[in-house]
C-alpha cells in the first residue's frame, strides 16, 4: 500500500495541474514594450477590433464625467395654471395674444434656475428624452422679461407693467420642468457604460509588426488585441483538441518531473515520509493553482500574490539548504504559464531567497514584519528594473500590489500552525515552545526526578552536538532528548540517578521485576507525551531511544543466578527501533552519556574506548537496520561525542597547598 501511495499523490496533483491549465500560451508570441519582435513579420489572418488601453479607457470615463448632462421632467399642466392666472385680462384679443405667448415660453421650458456651465440639458416629456440647448430655456424671471417684451410688441398702447400687476401676474411664471436628481446619475452611469472598448480595426491580411522592429505601446496594443481575438476566436489554439490536451499534459508532466527530481535531489529521505512530501505537494499544489487561476487579462493581480510564503512555510519544518531549491522548482509554473514570467519569476525567487536570510534574525514577535520591508526591497527592485529595460511607466496600483503582497508574507505566517495540525508535522516555532525547561511537563521531571532532569540535559546537549555535526535537525533532538525520559516521572526511585537517600529500590525485586519496572519507562513516556499532546516524531524519539535493547545489568544478573539465557523477552525493551537521523543520534548520546557516569578514568583513551564501544554494540545488535545514517555519519558521531564527554569530565587542576595560613580576603 505504502509504494502505491505516492504515485496516486503524484496523479492527483497532475490532474488538479490538469484542471487549472489553460490555453492562454497558445499564442506563441512573447513581446514586451521597448523589445525588438523576434520572429518573422506578422500579418493579421483575420480581423479584429484593437482594443484600448485600460489607460484611453480611463481618460474618457474622466471625459464623460466632465461632460455632465442634467435632466430636467416636463410638466405639461403647468402651462393651464399659468394660463388661469391671466384669464382677468378682458379684451379677447389680448387675452389671446398672452395665451400664445404663454404657450410660447412654456414650450420651450421654465426652469427655476440653471447651472451656468452647461451647454446642454435633457429634457423628458413622458415617455421621450431630448437633449435641448440650454440657452434656450428661461428662468422664471426670463420667461417674466419675455413676456413683457412680446406682449408690449403685439398689444399697442396697453400698459403691460398694469397688466402683469393685475393679480400679481409676475408671479404667475413658475417653472414648468424640475430637476431629476435620480434620472440625471441614471444617464450618467449609462454614458460611461456605453464607452467603447475599441478604436479602429486591423483587418486581414494588413501587417501588425515586422521582423526586428522594436515593439512600441502602440504595437503592444494592437498585439494585445490580436492575442484576445486569437484565443477568443480559436480556443488559444487551431490544432485539434486532443493534441492541445496531450501538449498540455506533457507540460505538465515536466514540470512536476523537475519538483520531484529537485526532491530527490536535495533530500531523497523525503520519500520516505508520506506526510512531509504530502504537505510539499500541496504547497507546489498551492504555487500552480495561484499562477494559473488568474486570466491574462489580469496578470497583474500577480503581484499580489505572496509566493515567498512557501520558504516561510518550508523553513518551519525542513531545512535551509531545501528550502530555496524546491522554492525555485515550484515557481517555474511563472516561466510556462504567463506573458511576464520572467520579471514574475525573478521577483519572488529573489524575495524568497532574501526572506530565507532575513529571517534567521527577525523570527520573534513585532520584529517578523522588517521582513516585510526586505520583501518590498527586492520585489520593487526587479519590478523598477524591468520597467526601465521596457521603457514602461511605472503603475500605482501594482505598487500596491507588491506593498499589500510584502504583507501578507508575514501575515500568512500563522497557517504554519494549520499545516502542523493537518500532516502531524512538528514546527520549528512549536519546537521553541517544547525546549523551554520551563513548560509544566519538563518542570515535572525536575521536581519528581531530579537526576533524570539533569541526565536529559546533558543528553540534550550531547545530541544537538551530534546532529549539527551530521546535517541533522538540531532543534528536534534536543526536544526529543528533554522528554525521552519523562516516562520516569511515573516511578522515579525506580532509576539510580534519583535515589538520594540511598536506598535501593531493587533490593527486593527479583531481576525481572526490576527490569520489567525499568522498561515501561518507554511506554509511560509515550503514554504521557500523548496526553500531552507532543508531536509525533517526539513520541517517536521516546519509543525508539532503547530500541529493542535489553536491559543488560538486570539480564546478567538473572543470568548469574542460574536464569534461562535464552529467555530475554522480560528484559527487551518493547519499543521501536529507531528511523530518522534524529532518532539514531538520540539513542547512541543516551547511551554515551549515561555509561560515561560510570568511568573511573576520564582519559582521552578511556571516554574514545567507551564511545566506540556502546555504538558499535547497538550496531552489532541490529539497532541500526532501519536508521537512516551512514557508516561515515557514525564515525563523525563518535568523534564529536569524544570531544565534548572529555570536556564535560576535564580534569582540574590540584590547588598548592599553603605552607602559612592564608589571610582571606574581607571581600
Amino acid at each position: 500500500m505504502k509504494r502505491v501511495r505516492i504515485p496516486l499523490l503524484f496523479l492527483a496533483v497532475a490532474a488538479v495541474m490538469m484542471l487549472f491549465y489553460t490555453d492562454r500560451n497558445n499564442f506563441r508570441y512573447r513581446y514586451q514594450v521597448g523589445s525588438p519582435w523576434n520572429y518573422e513579420t506578422l500579418t493579421a489572418t483575420f480581423d479584429f477590433p484593437v482594443l484600448k488601453s485600460e489607460e484611453q479607457l480611463q481618460q474618457e470615463r474622466e471625459e464623460k464625467s466632465r461632460q455632465h448632462i442634467d435632466c430636467y421632467r416636463y410638466d405639461e399642466n403647468v402651462v393651464k395654471q399659468v394660463a388661469e392666472a391671466f384669464s382677468a385680462v378682458e379684451q379677447d384679443s389680448l387675452q389671446k395674444a398672452v395665451y400664445q405667448i404663454l404657450a410660447q415660453i412654456y414650450a420651450s421650458g421654465v426652469v427655476s434656475s440653471l447651472n451656468g456651465d452647461e451647454d446642454m440639458i435633457s429634457v423628458r416629456r413622458g415617455k421621450r428624452i431630448e437633449q435641448i440647448p440650454a440657452s434656450t430655456v428661461y428662468t422664471s424671471a426670463g420667461a417674466c422679461d419675455k413676456f413683457r417684451d412680446e406682449i408690449g410688441a403685439v398689444a399697442q398702447g396697453v400698459n403691460v407693467d398694469s397688466l402683469l400687476a393685475t393679480g400679481k401676474l409676475a408671479e404667475a411664471f413658475v417653472p414648468n420642468m424640475y430637476f431629476d436628481a435620480q434620472m440625471t446619475a441614471t444617464m450618467a452611469r449609462q454614458a460611461l457604460e456605453y464607452i467603447s472598448p475599441t478604436s479602429g480595426m486591423v483587418y486581414a491580411g494588413q501587417k501588425i509588426v515586422s521582423r526586428k522592429e522594436i515593439v512600441t505601446s502602440e504595437t503592444a496594443r494592437i498585439l494585445d488585441s490580436y492575442k484576445a481575438e486569437f484565443i477568443s476566436a480559436y480556443g488559444g489554439s487551431t490544432q485539434s483538441s486532443l493534441v492541445v490536451l496531450l501538449s498540455h499534459f506533457f507540460v505538465v508532466l515536466i514540470l512536476l518531473a523537475v519538483y520531484a527530481l529537485m526532491i530527490l535531489v536535495t533530500d531523497k529521505t523525503l520519500y520516505g515520509n508520506f506526510r512531509q512530501l504530502s504537505f510539499l505537494m500541496l504547497l507546489y499544489t498551492l504555487v500552480y493553482v495561484a499562477v494559473a487561476a488568474f486570466p491574462a487579462s489580469n496578470e497583474s493581480i500577480l503581484y499580489l500574490i505572496p509566493f515567498s510564503l512557501y520558504i516561510l512555510y518550508m523553513r518551519e519544518f525542513f531545512r535551509n539548504r531545501i528550502c530555496l531549491a524546491l522554492y525555485l522548482a515550484a515557481l517555474l509554473p511563472l516561466l510556462t504559464l504567463r506573458d511576464n514570467g520572467v520579471e514574475l519569476y525573478l521577483m519572488n525567487a529573489l524575495s524568497g531567497a532574501v526572506l530565507l536570510i532575513s529571517y534567521r534574525y527577525f523570527s520573534r514577535g513585532f520584529r517578523q514584519f522588517a521582513n516585510s520591508l526586505f520583501i518590498l526591497l527586492a520585489l520593487a527592485f526587479v519590478y523598477i528594473t524591468f520597467r526601465i529595460i521596457s521603457g514602461t511607466p511605472v503603475s500605482q496600483r501594482e505598487v500596491l500590489y507588491l506593498a499589500l503582497n510584502s504583507l501578507l508574507s508575514i501575515i500568512g505566517y500563522p497557517f504554519v500552525f494549520v499545516f502542523e495540525r493537518m500532516f502531524s508535522l512538528v514546527s520549528q516555532m512549536r519546537l521553541w515552545e517544547l525546549s523551554d525547561t520551563n513548560n509544566a511537563l519538563l518542570q515535572e521531571l525536575s521536581r519528581t526526578a531530579p537526576g533524570s532532569f539533569q541526565h536529559s540535559l546533558n543528553v540534550a546537549n550531547l545530541a544537538e552536538a551530534g546532529c549539527r555535526a551530521i546535517g541533522g535537525n538540531t532543534r528536534l533532538v534536543r526536544v526529543g532528548a528533554l522528554y525521552h525520559d519523562i516516562g520516569k516521572i511515573e516511578n522515579p526511585l525506580c532509576f539510580t540517578e534519583n535515589q538520594i537517600s540511598g536506598d535501593n529500590y531493587h533490593k527486593n525485586l527479583t531481576p525481572e521485576q526490576s527490569a520489567r519496572d525499568i522498561i515501561r519507562h518507554v511506554t509511560d513516556g509515550v503514554a504521557l507525551a500523548r496526553r500531552h499532546k507532543l508531536p509525533e516524531q517526539v513520541m517517536d524519539m521516546i519509543a525508539s531511544h532503547h530500541g529493542t535493547t535489553k536491559a543488560m545489568y538486570f539480564y546478567t544478573q538473572y543470568c548469574n543466578e542460574g536464569g534461562d539465557s535464552a529467555n530475554t523477552e522480560p528484559f527487551t525493551y518493547k519499543g521501536k527501533l529507531p528511523e530518522s537521523k534524529e532518532e539514531v543520534v538520540l539513542m547512541f548520546a543516551d547511551s554515551v552519556e549515561a555509561a560515561s557516569r560510570s568511568l573511573r578514568d576520564y582519559s582521552q583513551q578511556s571516554i574514545e574506548a567507551l564511545v566506540n564501544r556502546i555504538m558499535d554494540g547497538k550496531i552489532t545488535d541490529g539497532q541500526l537496520a532501519k536508521g537512516d545514517i551512514t557508516l561515515g555519519e557514525i564515525d563523525r558521531l563518535k568523534q564529536v561525542f569524544t570531544e565534548n564527554l572529555q570536556q564535560i569530565y576535564h580534569g582540574r587542576i590540584a590547588y598548592p597547598k599553603a605552607k602559612k595560613p592564608v589571610k582571606q580576603s574581607a571581600s
